[in-house]
């Protein structure tokens, strides 16, 4: 089964913001290794979680609300239910009350699951690098890895854990996988309009002629992007400019501790990226056609460990929130964010631009202008109190390369001389 995704937003109480993004601090500093953990303060022991791939806090503006309100944003990824991550976030959380306690509708740790799933938001997109691991699975490949190196004895090949059988079924499990993208997109077409999924499809491939059949697509359809309105960014680089709205109704949705622009994320193996911005009333339903075809490429098509040929995903959700009006991403990927977006922009341009092109304050050449492109993104993001991974020294590739090496042999296996699994 497939790990599980939520997003949960929850008005803050007022007065209490202050309050909670120093609590949310401290934990997040603990788990980056920062500050040693005080007993006597409160701690989410993540660490002791078996299913919880990658969380995240945030605290956001609260727009709709008023100009000093704030929201808390919890993300998370998991293995089994939400009933069950539920109560394993309880059972890992030492004080419940001094976070949770600051949002409104929250009573107690025996109301938690109520409170959580009244606040879920659905997804528009879902991508998953690995939809048939669960956290156990990726720790303990990781772990007979740095098991092997350290005998001194070379990896296994590549695909050597794979029988034939093993391939035929999992050629078998693909076709099955992708049969249903049929009724995708005719549930798609009654929920959005056929113009609106029509633009989104034509938009989301016009450069992705890696694949011959969208190549041939293109071609016969005349499918491209449209030509550049200038050769020149339409942004001068200026790293002293504070970060502002882009246009007339746009937000920066983070205003309390907004990003500068001169903001660099950890160069560490791992990293996470929330973006929000205001998408135009007239896109609305376009926007929702784009999520659904991209949900539909990630559900059906793609293969484990690549999104359209990116290698660097873990988890990737875009959510439609307040009532349409906003659109979220929520990231977890490899590398540094820099890397992250010029890959993005080589290998899926149109796909970027049929997202954000939705939304105010996009580039008039959109992703093909990459410093406009990339101010928009900043411009958007919102900074995460709490950023946490199952095994943050593991990139997809690493993940991907010990699933071929090591399939499904548990420590302990006498045939691979207690090393393998």
């Amino acid at each position: 089964m497939a790990p599980s995704g939520l997003t949960v937003f929850v008005p803050i109480r007022q007065g209490d913001e202050a309050r909670l993004r120093a609590v949310l601090q401290a934990i997040g500093n603990d788990i980056k290794g920062h500050t040693l953990a005080d007993r006597a303060r409160p701690h989410i022991h993540f660490p002791r979680s078996t299913s919880i791939h990658f969380a995240r806090f945030a605290i956001l503006d609260d727009p709709d609300r008023g100009i000093e309100r704030r929201r808390l944003l919890y993300s998370a990824n998991f293995d089994g239910s939400l009933e069950d991550h539920v109560r394993e976030l309880v059972a890992v959380t030492t004080d419940m009350d001094a976070i949770w306690g600051a949002c409104e509708g929250y009573e107690s740790p025996d109301n938690f699951g109520t409170f959580i799933a009244a606040h879920a938001l659905p997804f528009g997109a879902f991508y998953i690098a690995f939809r048939d691991e669960t956290v156990g699975a990726i720790r303990r490949r990781a772990a007979v890895g740095r098991t092997w190196l350290a005998s001194g004895r070379p990896l296994p090949l590549r695909g050597s854990a794979e029988s034939l059988a093993a391939r035929f079924m999992g050629r078998l499990r693909q076709l099955v996988r992708a049969a249903p993208i049929v009724v995708d997109v005719f549930r798609a077409i009654r929920r959005f309009g056929l113009g609106n999924v029509w633009w989104a499809g034509r938009t989301i491939v016009a450069t992705l002629g890696r694949d011959p059949w969208i190549a041939l697509f293109n071609r016969v359809t005349g499918n491209a992007l449209p030509p550049r309105q200038s050769l020149f960014s339409s942004v001068m680089p200026d790293e002293s400019a504070p970060l502002v709205p882009l246009a007339a109704g746009d937000e920066i949705p983070s205003s309390a501790v907004a990003l500068g622009p001169t903001f660099r994320e950890d160069v560490v193996t791992q990293n996470q990226l929330t973006l929000v911005t205001v998408v135009e009333p007239r896109c609305r339903a376009r926007a929702g056609a784009v999520l659904a075809g991209i949900d539909a490429y990630a559900r059906r098509l793609s293969p484990p460990g690549s999104l359209a040929g990116i290698s660097t995903i873990h988890f990737v959700r875009w959510l439609l929130v307040d009532d349409d009006r906003r659109l979220m991403m929520l990231s977890d990927y490899d590398g540094s964010w820099e890397a992250y977006i010029d890959e993005f922009a080589e290998m899926i341009l149109s796909g970027l631009d049929a997202i954000w092109s939705t939304s105010l304050g996009f580039p008039p050449d959109g992703a093909r202008d990459l410093p406009a492109f990339k101010r928009f993104l900043r411009s958007h993001q919102v900074p995460s109190e709490v950023f946490y991974s199952a095994y943050p020294e593991e990139t997809v590739l690493m993940i991907a390369a010990d699933r071929d090496r090591f399939g499904d042999r548990l420590p302990g296996d006498d045939r691979n001389g207690g090393e393998g699994r």
